[in-house]
């Protein structure tokens, strides 16, 4: 009994194995093949990022006097026009200053006053002195005359005894004060010819002296004059608040640094928006290109504008170096408020009717080996197109590489690489430039099929009786 039942197993298992066997032959070589095709239609290539919203400049309105703030007219987000006040600063300190500046003027006016007169008083009158001195000079050389001929008359009648020796030393005397009192008169004729030209320079000088001396007292007069104008603060630009730094009652100190009372920016109806671009994608950036980008919380909305800037100063943050590109955005319902954060696109390159296959096309990989695609590949591009110059349009192929899409022949189980120049892509599909014409196929997806039934495995699990089911 037990030899017939491991026998009647045995004839199972045959059979089973036998019959999954023959389905696994029935169903050898069939595939589930899926290909894209070479189409034509738009295709734009696009960077994208993201970015932040910022007004177009930002105004820091500071102090330039110390003391306490009487007044601070407007508050955060609220509208200035240019010109407007919108704080002032206690002008006590500042107009006291003021006063002793223009003390400073009118003594400097005073000195320079004075300066004239005594050039005027040199001018007229050392001439007149250097004439008393030449009088002078003159009487002194006739007195010397007078002096000589009397000693020499003495000086005779004593060498002959006929003059008394007093007399005698009283006209040589006389001699000696004549000549001294001409060298004292022609001296003093001398210093009245030299200050005649020396003190009108100097009286010259000190006028200039004096007039230099006006000029810096009437800067100093005009400097504490705007002191006193700048206590009142006015807005340099129409825009808005965008914040305000200080309260009515604080005290501001502008020795050394400038105190911010607010910060304001031009209308916020045009909004700029600084977006990040990394080195891979910056060399497709340039000046004039469109931009788009939508709001985390306004996905529906669209904003769109045209690079204005793209700065060559990189940013390099953890070791990552992006590039700030710049473009500005109309904001005329206000949606857009400094510091948004926003998911930008940059349309780089935009065709209207171009070849392009999927991308998925591209990746895909046949099931064989390694050497087996290397192969392929190498006679591909033996047999390949040479590189283009133009795209389809006739426009210059900025954007030209090779790449390798792959048909199958399932008559012959046969895989064939074909040689593709792509150009411009927008991540979904690529532009095809040479290699393959409109309609043609390639491999997009390959599965084969499995086997349908009881293969040899299944028949030796299946001759457990716990495994059945009936």
């Amino acid at each position: 009994m037990r030899k017939a039942f491991f026998l009647l197993l045995l004839l199972l298992v045959v059979g089973g194995a036998a019959v999954g066997i023959k389905k696994l032959r029935d169903r050898e070589g069939t595939y589930d093949i899926v290909v894209g095709a070479v189409e034509s239609r738009p295709l734009t290539m696009t960077v994208e990022t993201s970015g932040t919203v910022e007004p177009l400049a930002r105004v820091e309105v500071g102090c330039e006097v110390t003391g306490k703030i009487i007044e601070m007219a407007v508050d955060n987000d609220q509208p200035v026009s240019k010109g407007q006040v919108i704080a002032r600063i206690d002008p006590e300190l500042s107009r006291a200053e003021h006063e002793q500046s223009k003390a400073d003027h009118l003594k400097a006016l005073s000195a320079l006053a004075d300066a004239k007169l005594a050039y005027e008083d040199a001018k007229a009158n050392l001439p007149v002195r250097t004439q008393q001195a030449l009088g002078q000079k003159e009487e002194a050389e006739a007195a010397l005359i007078e002096a000589e001929f009397g000693w020499k008359r003495v000086d005779e009648l004593y060498k002959n005894q006929n003059a008394p020796e007093a007399e005698w030393v009283a006209m040589k005397a006389r001699l000696k004060r004549a000549e001294a009192l001409l060298i004292t008169a022609t001296a003093s004729h001398q210093l009245a010819m030299n200050n005649e030209k020396i003190l009108v320079d100097r009286a010259a000088q000190t006028i200039a002296g004096a007039e230099a001396a006006l000029k810096l007292a009437a800067a100093r007069m005009e400097f504490t004059a705007t002191r006193v104008d700048r206590c009142v603060i006015r807005s340099p630009i129409d825009g808005v608040v965008l914040r305000r730094f200080m309260d009515v009652g604080q005290t501001v100190n502008a020795t050394f640094q400038t105190p911010i009372l607010y910060l304001l920016a031009p209308s916020l109806s045009t909004m700029r928006v600084n977006a990040k671009i990394g080195e891979s994608d910056i060399s497709h950036i340039d000046v004039g290109q469109k931009a788009r980008f939508t709001l985390e919380a306004r996905q529906s909305r669209t904003f769109e504008g045209k690079i204005l800037e793209k700065r060559n100063q990189p940013d390099t943050v953890n070791n990552v170096v992006t590039y700030t590109v710049i473009f500005e955005v109309q904001n005329p319902d206000g949606l857009l408020l400094p510091g948004l954060s926003v998911n930008v696109m940059i349309e780089c390159v935009d065709k209207a009717a171009v070849p392009q296959i999927a991308n998925a096309v591209l990746r895909f990989k046949p099931p064989l080996t390694a050497e087996e695609r290397q192969a392929l590949v190498a006679r591909a591009r033996e047999a390949g197109p040479p590189r283009p110059t133009s795209d389809a349009g006739g426009q210059p192929a900025a954007y030209c590489n090779d790449a390798f899409v792959w048909r199958f022949n399932p008559a012959t189980k046969q895989w064939q690489a074909v040689m593709l120049w792509i150009g411009i892509t927008d991540n979904i599909n690529t532009e095809v430039l040479a290699g393959a014409a409109h309609g043609e196929e390639f491999v997009r997806k390959f599965t084969e099929k499995k086997s349908v039934g009881f293969d040899f495995k299944d028949a030796i699990r299946l001759t457990d009786p716990n495994n059945r089911n009936l």
